[in-house]
């Protein structure tokens, strides 16, 4: 949870990491041929107000960041492709942990517990809607 000590590149690194987690069971819950559920970390370091507000040296463009985005969006290629990572363009492999059921399942339980949704069932079908 991060409360003591706070580190914020750390805080966001967890976040990316559960936003993947969470990905990657959304992707088993839904009917690939219908719908698709992927990560995109887009470029590394584009000139956002975050990246020159901390003072960063920006390392990829926002044209990149936008080609991977389209990309993941509208290219037909990747049709039916669901639960995965990509580095710009590139299928890549995330952290180790993102594949981690049990770790998956911790997360799930605590994000649960931490919204008041008392009677959360096991297993990756859950959600309905």
């Amino acid at each position: 949870m991060l409360e003591q000590p706070y580190d914020v590149a750390l805080a966001y690194r967890q976040s990316k990491l559960a936003q993947i987690m969470f990905t990657f069971d959304l992707a088993g819950e839904l009917d690939a041929r219908r719908v698709t559920a992927n990560c995109l970390h887009p470029a590394t370091y584009m000139p956002t107000k975050i990246v020159r507000g901390d003072g960063t040296e920006p390392a990829s463009s926002l044209d990149e960041g936008v080609h991977a985005t389209l990309r993941l969006i509208a290219d037909p290629g990747l049709d039916g492709r669901t639960g995965r990572y990509f580095n710009g363009t590139t299928d890549a492999d995330p952290h180790p942990q993102a594949r981690d059921t049990r770790a998956r399942r911790r997360l799930r339980d605590l994000s649960d517990r931490l919204c008041g949704l008392a009677h959360a069932t096991k297993g990756p079908t859950r959600r309905t809607g």
